[in-house]
């Protein structure tokens, strides 16, 4: 099923598809988890409960499969799905289960790690 809101700059469909995804920014060692709500050809949209990466900041993303939360040493026995990513847009979310909402447009796609 594909999304589109008439008041949405998107060029490509949404696709309504929740993960759980890790990023880390920049350089910094830390790396943090956030909400994946749907995603595009062309970018993917997130929900954090905790302040955004800056406007601009270029990510890494990696999509977590759910075992892999539960139990950390199956993360390391499964290919990853990875994306390079920039922060376009970020917003507050004052209704809604998050805090803030992030607009991601993908910069490349890393290959699998076998």
């Amino acid at each position: 099923m594909r999304v589109r809101n008439k008041g949405d700059n998107r060029e490509k469909n949404r696709i309504p598809q929740e993960a759980i995804i890790r990023f880390c920014a920049g350089e910094q060692e830390e790396c943090r988890l956030a909400r994946m709500i749907n995603y595009s050809s062309t970018g993917m949209y997130l929900e954090l409960n905790y302040p955004p990466p800056k406007l601009g900041a270029n990510l890494l993303i990696e999509v977590l499969e759910e075992d892999a939360i539960l139990d950390p040493l199956v993360e390391y026995q499964n290919p990853k799905t990875c994306y390079y990513a920039k922060v376009v847009w970020k917003k507050n979310l004052p209704d809604s289960n998050a805090e803030f909402g992030v607009g991601l447009r993908y910069l490349s796609s890393v290959p699998q790690e076998s």
